[in-house]
């Protein structure tokens, strides 16, 4: 292998850095010009010195003119005192710039101080035990002032103002360590809304704070705006007078009827606002009543006020029809279930069921009867006969009553009899109502037929006066 001969350019390369590196540190070595570059070094950091400002003087940092030159080794440790000088200087400004807020602090508190200074002075303050809770309720020119004390054994009084403070209440109160109420009237206000504070006074003549609420008085005005509830419906049973009405406004608290009774004496039933019809117990057929409706202004308002009252227009009916509704069928001659609905059909109500006589299984013949429960005697002034809609079967009607519900009894008495013409219907009006009352059993007897032997009835209705 041949070797290759070596470059004398890269020796020379070599050399010439080599040169170049110890003319650098001979450069350092050169006392004089060593002591070139510290000059140049000083004047740097005394044309770079920098101070910070405080007060009239000033914090310097820098080395001055007239310094010593000194090495590598002595600017470090020129640079490390700066530092150090920097770091102690930046911690006495921070406590300065403490004190300033400091005494600022307190001159502000010195200021707040001073604002309530006028609340202090002459000692703490000490307030009574306050009412636990107050109510205004509303009244006819008066309103009901209530309240609660708890816990407070110390209070004497308790001290009322409205009307801005110019109608004040002092109220003697006994000490109490449990709740006790309180209720007063306050007569004499006018028909508008007020504004109350109270507060207590202890027996050591310290206040409480003040509680306010508020509170109504009603008179005249709210008076005018009131009606009667309107009545929808009047009639008549053998119990007595039955008014209807409408539906009731939101403070209405009751109707009152007046009314004559049987017996010529007046009587007075009252019906609340809830209910939408009332029963007058025992009223004179055909005798007028009176009304009248009464509101209250509020919920736990304390008076109520009250329409004039009135004469209702239309008095009760001169008759009145029976209630069946508690009648049973005692026993019967025959029936033919499967058309009508049988013997029952007589006492529903409707005039689309009707007892029909048999006419399967052989028929039945001449006289058709009933005998009926009515669960007590009755004055009779008048019965409604019907007979199956659109049939003219039915011919002559009898009734009779007795004390006895034996269809056979010889104590059967004869109070009504009639005969169909034309139509339905078969009115029959007995003159002398008391002649009907001998007895709680009513006997329906039907003794012929337009048609061969059949007949059917459809409901009858019996009515008193």
């Amino acid at each position: 292998m041949r070797g290759v001969a070596p470059d004398p350019n890269h020796f020379f390369g070599l050399t010439q850095k080599s040169n170049q590196k110890r003319s650098r540190l001979g450069f350092l070595a050169d006392p004089s010009r060593t002591r070139g570059l510290k000059e140049k070094n000083s004047s740097l950091r005394s044309s770079n010195s920098f101070s910070f400002p405080f007060g009239t003087s000033f914090l310097s940092y820098g080395s001055p003119a007239a310094k010593p030159q000194a090495g590598p080794k002595d600017r470090l440790g020129s640079f490390k005192i700066l530092f150090t000088k920097l770091l102690f200087d930046m911690k006495r400004i921070h406590y300065i710039l403490l004190i300033i807020l400091t005494l600022a602090f307190v001159a502000g508190c010195e200021e707040f101080t001073d604002i309530h200074q006028e609340y202090v002075e002459g000692g703490e303050i000490i307030y009574a035990p306050k009412t636990d809770s107050i109510a205004f309720i509303a009244g006819k020119e008066r309103i009901l002032f209530r309240f609660w004390l708890y816990n407070s054994p110390n209070v004497e009084t308790v001290n009322l103002y409205w009307n801005n403070d110019l109608d004040s209440l002092v109220t003697a109160v006994t000490p109490s360590t449990g709740l006790d109420s309180t209720d007063i009237v306050l007569p004499g206000m006018d028909e508008k809304s007020y504004t109350f504070n109270v507060h207590t006074v202890d027996k050591y003549g310290h206040p409480s704070l003040t509680v306010t609420d508020f509170g109504t008085s009603y008179g005249a005005i709210f008076q005018s705006s009131l009606t009667n509830r309107r009545i929808k419906s009047v009639s008549i049973t053998d119990e007595g007078g039955e008014i209807g009405w409408y539906s009731a406004a939101e403070t209405l608290v009751r109707n009152e009827i007046r009314y004559e009774t049987n017996d010529g004496t007046t009587a007075l039933v009252k019906m609340p606002a809830s209910a939408n019809a009332v029963l007058c117990p025992g009223a004179k057929t055909g005798s007028t009543f009176a009304y009248r409706s009464l509101y209250i202004p509020e919920e736990e308002a304390i008076d109520t006020f009250a329409v004039e009252w009135t004469a209702y227009e239309t008095a009760f009916p001169a008759i009145y029809q029976y209630d069946k509704t508690s009648w049973t069928i005692v026993s019967w001659s025959d029936q033919e279930i499967s058309d009508g609905g049988g013997v029952t059909s007589l006492i529903d109500g409707n005039l689309n069921n009707w007892w029909h006589s048999q006419y399967n299984d052989g028929g039945s013949s001449l006289p058709h009867w009933v005998v009926i429960d009515l669960k007590s005697s009755k004055k009779i002034c008048r019965i409604e006969t019907w007979r199956r809609p659109g049939s003219t079967d039915a011919k002559t009607v009898r009734y009779l009553v007795s004390d006895d519900p034996d269809p056979d009894a010889a104590s059967w008495i004869n109070i009504a009899e009639g005969v169909f013409s034309s139509g339905d219907r078969l009115t029959i009006d007995i003159p002398d109502p008391a002649a009907t009352d001998k007895g709680r059993y009513l006997k329906l007897l039907l003794p012929d037929s337009n048609r061969s032997y059949h007949t059917s009835i459809a409901e009858i209705t019996l009515y008193g006066n």
